[in-house]
């Protein structure tokens, strides 16, 4: 027996004591390895480690193939199922559309398989719908005994949006008779049970859609409120609920509970429950997204290649992208500057002064040392034309119907020390006070970021910043720097990231936006959201 084999029948022997028929029949397999493996002794070892932990494992237990990613059809069919329990236990569904659900999201899983794309933001998100809603083929009936057997031969507008976003819808949720009671109790469908505690009301009117969501049977479930009939329905069911305001969701073509056009005098409102804010952030608000590729100051290859790999990937996650043409850039810069040097500097010089002390390389090389100090009516003028930047900022915002924008953080990604020597995509949005943020999102790479041949610079101090990605002189480089890299190879692994930027006082709103288009671009989740936080398996 050779030593390897030895080993193994030792380890065996140790680790079982007793040469069980298990332990038995392990050992065999080791050794038998051992005799066609490489002359390696490790391997003969791995291998028999590797048969030893594999038994272990019951037969019944093992997996012939790893499953695969999930598709929509499955992520379909699972919440189908989920809901189906759900509505055998509480009597939360109306009508139900499991087979057209699953049909939808074969279309989707082909869909994205034959273009690699995605329909729209809600691509694939199982949704339902109060009892109210009209989708074509199913009745619509509103707790009614007399208009059952009805079917709809139209699709409410609200279900045609979200569907033509991705969406696969799956059911309809019971309502109240005459829909004016806190409850979900007709003659039709019968008692809707709440999900928590059955003995106790499920809430309503949206009481269906409140129990079906407390059981998770869909993502995202909506409903309509008058007077509490959305939030109702989530409080008494433990989940999420939101009552926007009148008009912010589409109400046309639903099937009204009274006659058309009369209503309580209270409006009524569209409005989502779910199992957590982000998914009620998902429904009903994606960011429409400005983009300043260039203002006065053009970006490097790398930048310019990350803001067109954004807007593509905020374009196939469904946002609404647009062009936005601000106050030139470069021009806020030049107020900002003279307003960093009101004084001329002269405590920062008379400090040095002290000790006979050289203003650095960089500090020079900024532009402000040489600048004079300002008289008041010179400061009363700059402080003037900064004010009217931040009007033309908020006409132009207010023009372009944009929740914010997406910009560089500067004319180029990180360069070498005392070379950043430009702020004008920051200090901007410092002059007219509109808060921003920075998201990672790629790097610098030569082989995707080549010169431009064709460049011609704006200005002279265009053509200066893009003449930084040519070359960089041989003296601001370190000894251990190949002298002869040029730009794209000097800069290869920089970050290359970009900047989100929001009206004034909008600092609540832009972290909540960032976080969807980080999502988006970055694929972090934005939050504990239901719908990627795991599928329901039965």
């Amino acid at each position: 027996m050779s030593n390897t084999a030895r080993r193994v029948e030792l380890h065996f022997s140790v680790n079982f004591h007793v040469r069980s028929p298990l332990a038995t029949s392990q050992f065999k397999m080791a050794t038998e390895t051992m005799a066609v493996a490489s002359p390696r002794p490790w391997q003969g070892i791995r291998d028999a480690k590797k048969a030893e932990q594999a038994a272990r494992i019951p037969v019944k237990w093992r997996l012939n193939e790893f499953p695969p990613a999930d598709t929509i059809d499955e992520v379909a069919v699972a919440f189908c199922k989920c809901a189906a329990v759900g509505h055998q236990l509480c009597n939360n569904l109306t009508e139900i559309m499991f087979l057209d659900a699953i049909e939808d999201a074969k279309k989707l899983d082909l869909y994205f398989k034959d273009t690699g794309k995605t329909v729209g933001p809600l691509h694939g998100l199982p949704m339902t719908f109060k009892e109210c809603f009209h989708v074509e083929g199913y009745d619509y009936c509103n707790g009614y005994i007399s208009k059952t057997f009805k079917p709809s031969k139209s699709r409410t507008y609200v279900i045609q949006l979200v569907k033509a976003a991705g969406a696969v819808v799956i059911a309809k949720t019971n309502v109240p008779q005459t829909m004016l009671v806190v409850e979900a109790d007709n003659n039709v469908f019968g008692q809707t049970k709440n999900l928590v505690v059955h003995h106790l009301t499920c809430g309503g009117s949206s009481g269906g859609e409140g129990s079906d969501m407390g059981f998770r049977g869909s993502v995202i479930g909506v409903g309509t409120d008058v007077g509490g009939s959305v939030r109702i329905p989530a409080v008494a069911n433990g989940v999420y609920g939101y009552r926007p305001t009148c008009g912010l969701l589409p109400f046309y073509g639903y099937a009204a509970p009274g006659y058309t056009g009369v209503n309580t005098g209270i409006p009524a409102t569209l409005g989502p429950l779910a199992q957590s804010v982000r998914d009620l952030t998902l429904f009903t608000r994606v960011p429409v997204v400005g983009v300043i590729y260039s203002s006065g100051l053009t970006p490097h290859p790398p930048i310019r290649r990350a803001l067109r790999e954004a807007v593509a990937k905020l374009k196939a996650a469904g946002f609404e992208v647009k062009k936005f043409v601000p106050p030139t850039l470069t021009s806020i810069r030049e107020v900002t500057a003279e307003l960093f040097t009101l004084d001329g500097l002269s405590y920062q010089k008379n400090t040095l002064k002290e000790a006979d002390e050289p203003p650095v390389q960089s500090v020079l090389d900024i532009g402000f040392w040489n600048m004079p100090r300002k008289s008041q009516e010179e400061t009363w003028l700059l402080n003037t034309r900064r004010l009217g930047f931040c009007k033309l900022m908020l006409d132009r915002w207010q023009d372009a119907q944009i929740d914010v924008v997406l910009c560089p953080v500067g004319p180029h990604t990180p360069v070498l020390p005392g070379q950043w020597d430009n702020d004008t995509y920051t200090v901007a949005w410092n002059a007219v006070d509109y808060p921003s943020m920075v998201i990672p999102f790629t790097t610098a790479d030569p082989a995707l970021d080549p010169k431009d041949a064709n460049f011609v610079g704006l200005s002279k101090i265009d053509a200066t910043n893009e003449a930084q990605y040519e070359v960089y002189p041989i003296f601001f480089l370190d000894a251990k720097i190949d002298p002869f890299l040029d730009g794209p190879e000097l800069l290869a692994g920089a970050p290359a990231g970009l900047q989100i930027v929001a009206p004034k006082w909008g600092d609540e709103q832009l972290l909540a936006d960032v976080e969807l288009i980080d999502h988006a671009l970055n694929g972090k989740p934005a939050g504990e959201a239901t719908f990627s936080s795991g599928i329901p398996k039965l």
